[in-house]
């Protein structure tokens, strides 16, 4: 019976060690590296300069044109990660292309979270000068204060932003007023 019980475990941690890498098996693997570097430019906690930072991701978004041209960019993943590259340019043709390669990228596997659809889709009415309407797109005041970018609160319900793994409008107010409250070790040195 322990055998049975053993084999069983090996089957089923096999099987499902093949069932991931079937999933990313067809993934662009320079296109991951590009991303993984996108988030890696980002990373919380160190010094960015962002100059730098600029020109590295106009070179990625560059290359991601040319697998688009190429027919590189095939799968769920791919389109997901082409899309974070371009969530990361500076005007609307970028934040448009966000938008579409989210789309694909949730047509093409709907289990996906579509937290970076909402998130582009508010970035690309944020470059065009257009409230957004998921309530993803935060900015820094002179004096530090973060506030929520300009929202059309009734474009889309609390039920629809759930849906896109987005927080309600009252949630995401509870997130602004922390991240606008001093730190207890602030308080500290005050």
């Amino acid at each position: 019976m322990r055998t049975l019980i053993f084999f069983l475990l090996t089957l089923c941690f096999v099987t499902d060690a093949q069932c991931q890498d079937a999933s990313t098996k067809g993934d662009n693997a320079e296109l991951a590296q590009m991303y993984k570097e996108d988030q890696a430019d980002r990373t919380p906690g160190t010094l960015i300069d962002f100059e730098k930072m600029a020109e590295r991701d106009r070179e990625r978004e560059a290359r991601v044109y040319e697998m688009l041209d190429q027919g590189l960019v095939k799968t769920s993943n791919d389109y997901a990660n082409a899309a974070m590259i371009f969530q990361h340019g500076n005007d609307t043709v970028a934040s448009g292309m966000a938008v579409k390669m989210m789309y694909k990228a949730v047509e093409l596997d709907s289990t996906r979270s579509k937290w970076l659809l909402a998130a582009a889709i508010d970035r690309d009415l944020m470059y065009r000068n257009k409230p957004q309407i998921y309530g993803t797109q935060y900015r820094r005041m002179e004096g530090g204060k973060w506030e929520l970018y300009k929202i059309d609160k009734n474009a889309v319900t609390d039920a629809e932003r759930r849906a896109y793994n987005v927080p309600s409008l009252e949630e995401t107010n509870v997130r602004l007023k922390r991240m606008n409250s001093k730190q207890i070790m602030e308080l500290y040195d005050s």
